[in-house]
């Protein structure tokens, strides 16, 4: 914890219990701001490991950890809070909860842990997700617009979870997409895309 990537990471932990006290008194204002914080942490937290060379094992497995409480702390958010964020688009709420439960239950069937994967589609589909939430709680309505494409975004980015979990003998935390498993480590391309946040 000494390290400042994993320090960055710590307050999405501290962030999520707190949201949690607003969101049961129905204070969305400061769901929102939580959810704030909690976009600042996840976008920090990797580049710092990048730019400071601190990049770890703990580090990566905290991080998902992170993510993984925050994503499934954000569906009951939207369940208490929004419900008719569900109700008024069941096969889009469906699908992206399906799959991404799904991809969770493969991994930790498969290899025991809680096997995010850092896919690129999975960061885009965070920085989505973190803009439609983060809009709706801070102004109490959702917009269908950013609700249709961050779902899109994230069912894609499960699917792609899924399948490369299903597809894969071990947990490679740095493969970064479906379109690059046959791709060298080595490979220039692979260190360039590396080095993006």
């Amino acid at each position: 914890m000494r390290l400042v990537p994993n320090q960055l990471t710590a307050v999405r932990f501290i962030a999520v219990p707190m949201i949690w006290i607003f969101a049961l008194a129905g204070q969305l204002t400061y769901v929102g701001i939580g959810l704030v914080l909690c976009c600042l942490s996840d976008l920090l937290d990797g580049a710092a490991a990048r730019w400071l060379d601190q990049c770890s094992d703990f580090g990566s497995k905290f991080d998902s950890l992170a993510d993984q409480l925050l994503q499934i702390s954000a569906v009951f958010w939207i369940a208490l809070l929004m419900p008719q964020m569900v109700t008024e688009n069941p096969l889009l709420s469906g699908a992206a909860i399906s799959l991404y439960f799904a991809s969770l239950l493969a991994g930790l069937i498969k290899f025991r842990r809680l096997a995010n994967l850092h896919l690129y589609s999975s960061k885009v589909a965070a920085f989505f997700l973190f803009i439609f939430l983060i809009h709706a709680f801070l102004t109490g309505q959702y917009s269908p617009l950013l609700l249709l494409l961050a779902g899109a975004l994230f069912i894609l980015s499960s699917a792609e979870t899924l399948a490369l979990q299903l597809m894969s003998p071990s947990v490679d935390a740095g493969m970064g997409s479906i379109l690059l498993r046959s791709v060298p480590k080595t490979h220039p391309l692979r260190r360039w895309l590396a080095r993006l946040p």
